[in-house]
């Protein structure tokens, strides 16, 4: 029996430890020039989003950050995209985690703006390697299915290849995958993000984030409370909120103190950020 106490003592020892003890990993060196900007799959609002143009764009407009949505072709590429199925956003047929990384080269991604030269949709890796060294980026996780890790466990590798780890956060709707990404190498950083339509209430409440053990909360932004970013500061964890398109907005939640902003306007985000530095 007293066995039997003391193994109990030692697992709830771990589990308070695991659940109310944690800290994130140390991110400040990305908010050096706070707050942090990200585009929005870049600046999808004057070239075709998640592509190589919409990248540079973002960057060229003065953004030190991107969002970047990814998935996996059949035969194990990381391409930039957003949806799984082609048709909404470009000329194919299809979804992109059935289809060989050949059979995507012929699509064009830029079927919303025909003035421009059709686009193709990238690779990860093109786009990590176009964009200069010292840009942040947010790569978010659209698995292929339901608990669906192929796409983690392939980022990962890329990562750890390209010693991405100063550069990157991986980010997710899907907690099994930010816990995959730290079972693989807990030195990448992670990013919960959650939002009312696709994360039960439940999932985002204080205890549910203690198990998650995310480096970064990303809530869409009419989620932000008082207490969520008081939380966010006992935590230690960067709060970054999406997707954030009238100016308003944007001064109101700096005020709150978020520490980024994504939207889909590079220029209205610069605004607001030099707003506020100007007021302070």
């Amino acid at each position: 029996m007293i066995i039997f106490l003391i193994m109990l003592a030692v697992f709830l020892a771990i589990m308070a430890k695991h659940l109310f003890f944690w800290r994130p990993l140390d991110v400040d060196r990305l908010y050096a020039n706070s707050p942090l900007l990200m585009g929005h799959r870049g600046s999808p609002k004057t070239r075709p989003e998640n592509t190589s143009p919409s990248f540079n764009h973002a960057v060229e407009s003065g953004l030190s950050a991107v969002e970047i949505d990814v998935m996996a072709t059949r035969d194990g590429k990381i391409v930039c995209s957003h949806n799984h199925d082609l048709e909404r956003e470009t000329d194919g047929l299809g979804y992109v985690h059935e289809m060989g990384y050949d059979d995507l080269k012929g699509v064009n991604a830029g079927i919303k703006y025909p003035e421009l030269s059709p686009t193709p949709i990238p690779l990860l890796e093109e786009v990590i390697d176009e964009l200069p060294e010292e840009i942040f980026l947010n790569i978010e996780i659209k698995p292929e299915k339901p608990f669906g890790l192929k796409t983690a466990d392939l980022l990962v590798k890329l990562i750890r290849e390209k010693n991405l780890h100063h550069r990157v956060v991986v980010s997710s709707f899907h907690p099994f995958i930010i816990w995959r990404v730290k079972f693989l190498d807990k030195g990448i950083p992670t990013a919960y993000i959650w939002s009312n339509q696709l994360v039960p209430k439940i999932l985002r409440k204080p205890w549910f984030i203690n198990l998650v053990h995310p480096d970064m909360l990303n809530p869409e932004a009419h989620l932000v409370t008082e207490n969520l970013v008081s939380y966010a500061r006992r935590k230690g964890v960067r709060l970054n909120v999406w997707t954030v398109n009238n100016y308003p907005a944007m001064i109101w939640l700096l005020k709150q103190g978020v520490d980024g902003i994504i939207s889909d306007y590079p220029n209205l985000m610069l605004k607001a950020a030099n707003s506020i530095k100007g007021n302070q």
